[in-house]
């Protein structure tokens, strides 16, 4: 087992352009078997979306420490908010399948920005993001399967 090989798919899952786009398949066209690069990946970009989602709610309890912000965020963003709350459930589901999309900007790093703007909760992102970096990761694995088989 190449210990260095498993922290660069790891790491390359972090990034915010790769996420699991690009590694797993560099982690199995590099020696890993298809299970092991579809985990680390998942692991590592499912952690990243964590990450980011705590980040942001760091820096928007100190933006919202300001005076000026936070009246303008309680007027408008904190009343469009109580709107989407109704719908909670659709916007997990939604915010699942927009990460589940392998394309560059919807992937965890940017569900997890969303998730946050659009005022889930830590549960609510974890299953959103997951669910969605899980469907993500199998369809790039099955590509880069695939594309291994045809050429």
């Amino acid at each position: 087992m190449n210990i260095s090989l498993i922290f660069k798919v790891f790491l390359l899952s972090m990034t915010p352009v790769g996420e699991c786009r690009i590694s797993i398949p560099y982690g199995i066209y590099n020696g890993l078997s298809p299970l092991e690069s579809f985990i680390i990946s998942f692991l590592g970009n499912t952690l990243m979306g964590i990450i980011i989602y705590n980040i942001i709610n760091w820096i928007g309890k100190y933006i919202l420490s300001k005076e000026t912000l936070k009246g303008y965020y309680d007027s408008f963003v904190r009343n469009k908010l109580k709107r989407l709350r109704i719908y909670s459930l659709g916007i997990v589901f939604s915010l699942a399948v927009f990460v589940a999309i392998p394309l560059p900007g919807t992937g965890a790093f940017t569900g997890a920005i969303l998730a946050r703007f659009l005022g889930l909760s830590l549960k609510e992102a974890i299953i959103s993001i997951t669910s969605g970096v899980l469907i993500a990761s199998t369809i790039v694995t099955l590509l880069t399967l695939s594309s291994k088989v045809i050429f």
